[in-house]
Formats: structure tokens, sequence, C-alpha cells
């Protein structure tokens, strides 16, 4: 038999999920986090979202840039997710004191995670509350892809890329590259 709930306390029911780690630069204010809770939303144009409580610092700095980086990271970088999750950057400059490693991005000012495996350049299209937090959408204006990290369909390689996935509560896990599947439906 299965267990109803109607007290929910922590909404994470749906992990795992690919860990991002998202931020932006405005003036010389500069803040990236941990972000679990994001989605593509469009094909055409290429939409992503990104959801933010309204009392964190990259909320703030991604409201006044109106731009944002999207960037994925690797199983291998766990700890990064750990310290850029945990660690509020009211309190601490997150990117010196864990010496995350910045590049140019092409079209916005916002850096790129440099560790990624891949990132995202994007431009807020529209800010919209749900509850307590903020979704924001931006348009994907450049990729930044490390070589040989996706197919030519631009599917992942399992071979050499292990995605970093967060199943809530301060736990992490990644996929088995023996377990791929291509399935055709009949």
């Amino acid at each position: 038999m299965k267990r109803i709930l109607t007290q929910i306390k922590k909404f994470q029911y749906f992990y795992p999920y690919t860990v991002a780690i998202v931020g932006a630069q405005s003036k010389n204010l500069i803040n990236y986090m941990a972000c679990a809770w994001h989605t593509a939303l469009s094909f055409d144009p290429p939409l992503f979202g990104i959801l933010i409580s309204k009392k964190r610092l990259t909320h703030q700095v991604i409201s006044e840039a109106r731009e944002f980086t999207v960037n994925f990271i690797g199983a291998e970088k766990v700890k990064l997710s750990a310290q850029m999750g945990r660690k509020s950057g009211h309190d601490t400059d997150k990117i010196k004191e864990f010496q995350v490693k910045l590049s140019p991005s092409k079209i916005i000012n916002s850096p790129v995670v440099e560790e990624s495996y891949v990132s995202f350049e994007c431009k807020v299209t529209d800010i919209r509350a749900y509850g307590d937090h903020d979704l924001f959408v931006g348009e994907v204006l450049a990729l930044h892809e490390e070589e040989n990290a996706f197919s030519e369909e631009g599917v992942l390689n399992p071979g050499k890329i292990r995605p970093l996935l967060y199943l809530g509560s301060d736990f992490y896990i990644t996929i088995n590259p023996d377990s791929l599947q291509h399935v055709f439906p009949d």
C-alpha cells in the first residue's frame, strides 16, 4: 500500500536532477549557486528556465544583469556543487573562496564556469513569481561545450561525461554508462 502525504515538508520527490551552477555578473557584483530546479522551455527559440528563491544573492545579481549562465558539471565536481549550494553569497565570495575558474562569455557579459562540460549564455526574456521562487526565463544565445562531450546529434557521451545528479537533502549520484540503451518504439 502506498503512503499518502498531505503535509509536504521537503518537496524533492521528483529528483534526481542534473546539477547546474547558475549565476551572473552585474557591475562589480558576481555570484553563482548550485541549482537543481531548471528546465528547457522551448526549442525555437531556445529558452531555458531556472528557479531561484528571492532571498538568494544570485536572484539579485541576475535581476540586475538581465542575463545569466547555466553551467553543467560532472560528478567529479560534487564538492563544488555542495559548496556553491550551501554557502551564501551574502556571507562569502564563493568564486574566490572555492577557486571557481571563470571564462568570458562570447555574447553576454557574465562569465561561464570553466570546469563545466556545457554552459549556456542566456539573456533574460521573462521573470515570473511562483510561490517562494522566481522563474527566470532566458533565451540561450550561445553554448560552450567540452570537446567530445556530446554526439553529433547533441546526445551526452556517457563514456566521457558523468553528469552530477542531485537526489535532495545533500545526496548526489551519477549515471552508470553501462546502462545506456537506445530504444525505438514499436
